[in-house]
């Protein structure tokens, strides 16, 4: 059961980076794909942000928010 759940887990993951590669940088992606792809907790990046490590989200709504994928290729990048 366990090793199901983690090749699972490794699929949404490989999905995440598929899916972003092809990306412009221009387009908005959520705190789960960013997460994963950085493969650090939510509380991490927003913890980053903090720190100025990590651009604040846009705000779509009360309580929505998204990245923009340049912004987060920066991020990954270590710029």
């Amino acid at each position: 059961m366990k090793m199901d759940q983690n090749l699972n887990k490794l699929g949404v993951h490989l999905d995440c980076i598929r899916t972003f590669e092809a990306l412009p940088n221009d387009a908005l992606v959520d705190l789960k794909m960013v997460s994963s792809l950085a493969s650090r907790s939510r509380s991490s990046i927003y913890r980053d942000i903090q720190l100025g490590y990590f651009v604040k989200p846009i705000r779509l709504g009360k309580i929505s928010s998204r990245w923009r994928v340049g912004d987060v290729r920066a991020y990954l990048n270590g710029n």
